[in-house]
């Protein structure tokens, strides 16, 4: 743009000279010439004026295209830094899926007990078979060894914030209806309490640190729940265990 404005006022400045030549040199100068060079110089001017403009909208496309190009790089920082934070996160919560899961090897007599990672924490998924008679909320003693190691691991680690969700297959209940009126939502509930009931009355666990859930049918892991193996796994109770972040 800057050799195109040194060129073009090199045009410029000849007009004009010429023009300063006409009207100052003696006699009298061909009325036509002078108005040819008039015409010729006007044009030049408005001509520089137009790349004048031309060159302030192109500066200021480029600003425009610096200020989004800057805001670009900041958004593409946060979401780098975002990154490695939920990067950090997500270890965090497997380092405590893997120290909860020490707690139950493979072959141990709790058998039945699954450990995941969550959105906020990790939780501990019981099958019904390992807790419970069926159609019954009195815990066995294989679930009451496994929900006491789950209790150590609370404390151990200084959980406050922990929530026993109940949750049922999808057959209604039938033989012990008249113990549970309102079926599978209330034996959600009456079971996770007894899970409850361990964890605080023999575990140990701070009372204040639980929230109880019966979801009775509405929560299944198995969505096709039609078959005896599918039913077996959506019988179960989930301790979940909130984990705040370190830092």
């Amino acid at each position: 743009m800057k050799r195109v404005q040194k060129q073009f006022g090199l045009r410029l400045g000849s007009a004009s000279l010429a023009l300063l030549a006409l009207l100052s040199a003696p006699g009298c100068v061909a009325q036509s010439r002078y108005d040819n060079l008039v015409t010729q110089y006007n044009a030049e001017l408005q001509q520089r004026r137009q790349l004048e403009d031309e060159s302030g909208r192109h500066q200021s496309q480029v600003d425009n295209l610096s200020a989004e190009l800057a805001s670009k790089d900041e958004a593409y920082s946060q979401l780098a830094s975002a990154s490695q934070a939920d990067k950090a996160r997500i270890e965090e919560l497997m380092a405590a899926v893997d120290a909860a899961q020490k707690a139950f090897p493979t072959g141990d007599t709790s058998d039945g007990v699954e450990i995941f990672r969550t959105i906020g924490g990790i939780a501990y998924r019981i099958a019904d078979q390992l807790l419970f008679a069926s159609g019954s909320t009195e815990i066995r003693d294989a679930g009451k060894k496994a929900l006491l190691k789950i209790a150590k691991e609370i404390n151990d680690k200084g959980y406050k914030n922990v929530r026993v969700d109940g949750h049922t297959d999808s057959d209604p209940v039938v033989r012990t209806l008249g113990k549970y009126p309102l079926g599978n939502q209330e034996l959600a509930i009456e079971r996770a309490l007894s899970v409850y009931s361990v964890l605080t009355k023999e575990g140990k666990v701070p009372d204040a640190a639980f929230t109880i859930v019966g979801f009775g049918p509405n929560a299944p892991v198995e969505k096709q729940s039609t078959t005896d193996a599918a039913k077996a796994k959506n019988r179960r109770v989930e301790i979940h265990i909130a984990i705040p972040p370190k830092n």
